[in-house]
């Protein structure tokens, strides 16, 4: 049974097939949330238990966001501070099926990524097999 694509402008639900509730980020929790409960029913309101629950699980969900986004960060740092110490050492490492040696230049971010640059070459700090 396939679940298709269904646009409310305030969610867009995906397909099951294609990721299911594992591709749900805590943002579409939080956006389902707050439209449950812009619609219910004003005449019989949900339970205020189960208000205080949803609520509680809602701001629960941020703190993990902000949390997860923090310790991303402060890994980041923590990853750019120690490929700096790589600037003006040898190294070598595999790019595309080729050894590539020389001196670091550069460290820099690249789509989230750390990188190092050799003369013309970059590569990730996940390629470098030698460190001189």
């Amino acid at each position: 049974m396939d679940i298709s694509t269904i646009s409310s402008g305030a969610a867009d639900v995906v397909s099951s097939r294609e990721q299911g509730f594992a591709a749900l980020t805590a943002d579409d929790f939080m956006t389902m949330l707050v439209t449950e409960l812009q619609n219910q029913d004003p005449l019989n309101p949900m339970d205020n238990s189960e208000l205080v629950n949803q609520l509680s699980t809602m701001q629960s969900m941020q703190s993990n966001v902000e949390l997860s986004e923090a310790l991303k960060q402060l890994t980041t740092g923590q990853t750019l501070s120690s490929a700096a110490g790589l600037i003006g050492k040898s190294v070598a490492g595999t790019l595309g099926g080729q050894e590539v040696r020389g001196v670091v230049d550069r460290v820099f971010i690249e789509e989230g990524e750390i990188r190092v640059g050799v003369g013309d070459d970059v590569m990730g700090v996940d390629l470098l097999t030698e460190i001189a």
